[in-house]
């Protein structure tokens, strides 16, 4: 488990963006969050700028649009096809509904700044077959939306040492860096420009915080970040211009592990980056605002 270290507060006064959470989603047994509606007010009220939703689903797609009819100012929704969907969805609901959410995706530009969250986990996806099959989807998700003109933001996974697959033990999957590998050559099978597309909660490996924002890539810190220093090690020599900030809540809380974090949490990213990159906080909010803006093309209100 990642070690706990203490860093600054968030200050007050701060201005935020959270580019990822999952507001509104299915909610935890027995949780103890805010409604929904209360998440969305209480986020503003704090100095938020704008929040980003990502689907995974068409469930979580029709959810979302209910959502919006009541949250119609600086609201909007990454539109995402996850891999965990192409792994635990039987196959024939599955190729029914992803058929239901391309063509949402064709017809329905204007109602969503990205295609995401899509990519690849080899942790929910232990085996080989498995994992072909979420590059097989990746893959044709590229292709179908390639000329949307929409950036993508990527769920990215690797296996852990003890998420290997048993029967191909030195397949390159199993690697650390196994599914980035995976993923950076697909893009560029695709020719997808790197400046369209971000990382989001990017967990490394450590080396990959230079690799990918030196190739043009924008990499989200979660606001787990704050008290987790693995998440604070994969994005410290990574630049501020290539760094937004998310809460990807429910999950990745600043303090605890589990499906208990809100959107306005996502100051404490902020707090962690200002900490690793030795700079202010201040600079921090101004510069990973810009970066959200520029790359979603967001119009705040």
């Amino acid at each position: 488990m990642s070690k706990k270290i203490k860093i600054p507060e968030p200050e007050n006064g701060l201005k935020f963006i959270d580019v990822h959470c999952h507001l509104p989603f299915p909610r935890p047994k027995n949780d103890k969050l805010p409604s929904d509606i209360e998440q969305y007010s209480n986020f503003f009220k704090r100095g938020g700028k704008y929040i980003i939703t990502s689907t995974i689903d068409m469930m979580t797609l029709k959810l979302t649009l209910k959502f919006m009819e009541e949250v119609k100012q600086n609201f909007g929704l990454s539109c995402g096809w996850a891999p965990q969907t192409v792994t635990y969805t039987p196959q024939k609901k599955h190729d029914e509904e992803w058929k239901k959410w391309i063509d949402y995706l064709k017809n329905n530009s204007e109602k969503y700044l990205a295609i995401g969250e899509i990519g690849l986990d080899f942790h929910h996806a232990k085996t080989l077959e498995k994992r072909n099959r979420q590059i097989e989807i990746f893959k044709k998700i590229l292709e179908s939306t390639k000329d949307l003109d929409k950036p993508y933001v990527l769920h990215v996974r690797n296996a852990a040492k003890h998420e290997i697959d048993i029967q191909y033990p030195k397949h390159r999957f199993n690697n650390r860096d196994g599914v980035n590998k995976e993923i950076l050559k697909i893009l560029n099978e695709y020719k997808i420009n790197t400046k369209k597309v971000m990382w989001h909660c990017f967990s490394g490996p450590e080396e990959y915080g230079r690799i990918l924002s030196n190739q043009g890539f924008l990499l989200s810190v979660p606001s787990s970040a704050y008290g987790f220093d693995r998440w604070q090690k994969v994005s410290k020599h990574s630049p501020l211009s290539s760094l937004v900030t998310e809460t990807d809540s429910y999950y990745q809380h600043p303090y605890k592990r589990g499906p208990i974090n809100v959107p306005s949490n996502v100051r404490y990213a902020i707090a962690a980056i200002a900490y690793t990159h030795n700079i202010s906080q201040k600079v921090v909010s101004v510069k990973t605002i810009e970066n959200a803006i520029n790359f979603f093309s967001l119009q705040i209100e």
